[in-house]
């Protein structure tokens, strides 16, 4: 598998709205610092959605996890 291997649609991976809205927010010129303070959360808890995201979805970088929510239509441009 490859980091493209996560291209399936977005209805059969399961993901919270906590977990969409990180996404949207990964997608954006923000830190994880500052997704954290929009989130009103911990640091640290933006980092387990940025980890478990990457496990689940088999991705490795924050590139490829926002290609992939555009192209599942969780980001639009």
């Amino acid at each position: 598998m490859n980091q493209f291997t996560a291209t399936l649609p977005q209805n059969t991976i399961p993901l919270n709205q906590r977990e969409r809205q990180f996404l949207q927010l990964a997608c954006s010129e923000l830190t994880y610092a500052q997704i954290a303070d929009r989130m009103c959360v911990s640091p640290r808890t933006v980092d387990g959605y940025r980890e478990n995201l990457f496990i689940r979805l088999n991705l490795k970088s924050r590139v490829v996890l926002a290609l992939w929510a555009v192209k599942v239509g969780i980001v639009t441009l």
